[in-house]
Formats: C-alpha cells, structure tokens, sequence
C-alpha cells in the first residue's frame, strides 16, 4: 500500500467517487421524467465507457432531446448535457488524482511513474511562467473535441507534467465546461448532422489518438533524455 494511506483512508478514496456517481444517477432517476433520464442516462453512460468522445455524444443526444421536447427548451437541455459531461470529467479526474498511486506498487513501472512526476515539478517550480503556461494548456486540452481530451486524460498528463492535484482538477472543471458548452451551443446552432461528419471520421479519430499520445510520449522523452545527461538522478 502507497505510504501514509491507512487501509480506512484507501478504501474511501477508492470507492467514495464511485459511490458519488451512483448517488448522481439515482438523484437523475429520481427527479427527471422517464424519457428524459432515459436519454441522459445513456450520453452519461456513453461518455463513461464508450469509445466516442463528447465531439460525437453531444450532437447525437442533441437530436435525441430534439425528438422528445422540440426547440422550445434549448437552454434546459445545453444546460443538462454540460452537467453531465463535467460531472464524468471531474469524477474520474478524482478517481485518478486519489488513486493514480496505487501503480506506484507495481515494481519498475511505480520508479518511472515517480520519476517523471518528480522530474515535471522540479521543472515547474523553476519558472511561474511555465506553471501558467500548464495550467491554460491543460484547460486547452481538455476543452478541445477530440476523442481523449477527457477528464481522465487530461489528469494523467496533469499529474506527469508534475502539476499540483488541485490545479489539475480545476483545470479539468474549466476545460470541460468550456468544452461541453461550445459543442452543445454548436450542436443546437450549426447542426448535429454537420458535428457528427466532422468529428465522428477516422481522420479526425486519428489526429485525437496522436495528439494525446504525443503528449505522453513527449513527457516520458522528455525525462528520459534529462536522465540520459544526468541532469536528475536515476
């Protein structure tokens, strides 16, 4: 077990997101007419485990609330999808920032994992210009429509880049909400049809797939060469 976690304090912070997400959902069930829990049971879901991102959900249960209630509740229902996008972002960002330790147990892969943490906030520390400069990357990256600049995502790089928890998670409730808002606003004014040609071909699954990649692979070179040039310990 990671040092300083009692075996109490481990398991609330392993099962309280999940538990929190339950209680959202039955909080969903409870208040909201069957039709409508049923389409935003399912983009909650989606967004959760399937392999389309928000760039592609949100038209799709746009024309969903569309069929069910018409144009006349517009506000209610960009309003609706943008709670449920922050609320998936921000809980598994929770998750990952409360758990994300546990990999350090795992021999080899914990050392680098650590590694790269520790060589990313030695870097940070150096220069608030740089900090900033993560800070409103990260809001970026989370707030573009490409598949994986999601909550999860975003963390993990936020915690390689060395970057304080409290700034990623914020970061990720910024982002997301930018990002939601700007797909559900155009969704409801451009066109679901058009979104959904642009974001859901493979070009574009690609350059999603190579540009949160990229961004790993350059934090681990990244550390690799400065430990390459002994600039930090091994």
């Amino acid at each position: 077990m990671p040092r300083g976690k009692s075996l109490g304090r481990r398991l609330t912070l392993f099962f309280l997101p999940i538990a929190v997400s339950i209680a959202y959902i039955l909080m969903m069930y409870w208040l909201m007419p069957p039709e409508l829990f049923k389409i935003i049971g399912i983009f909650l879901l989606s967004y959760f485990i399937s392999p389309f991102g928000r760039e592609v959900l949100i038209p799709l249960t746009t024309i969903a609330l569309l069929d069910l209630h018409g144009a006349g509740f517009v506000g209610p229902d960009i309003f609706m999808m943008v709670a449920t996008v922050v609320f998936v972002d921000v809980m598994c960002s929770i998750f990952l920032l409360w758990n994300l330790d546990l990999l350090k147990m795992v021999p080899r892969l914990g050392r680098w994992i650590d590694g790269i943490e520790r060589f990313g906030r030695a870097k940070l520390r150096r220069s608030k210009l740089r900090r900033i400069g993560m800070f409103a990357g990260l809001i970026t990256y989370d707030a573009l429509p490409f598949q994986g600049t999601n909550g999860a995502a975003s963390t993990l790089i936020g915690l390689l880049a060395g970057m304080r928890k409290a700034r990623i998670w914020l970061a990720v409730w910024i982002g997301s909400a930018i990002g939601a808002t700007a797909l559900s606003v155009a969704s409801f004014t451009i066109g679901q049809e058009f979104l959904i040609d642009i974001f859901g071909n493979m070009g574009w699954k690609a350059l999603s797939i190579f540009l949160t990649l990229g961004i790993l692979i350059y934090l681990v070179l990244n550390y690799w060469r400065s430990r390459a040039r002994k600039e930090i310990p091994s």
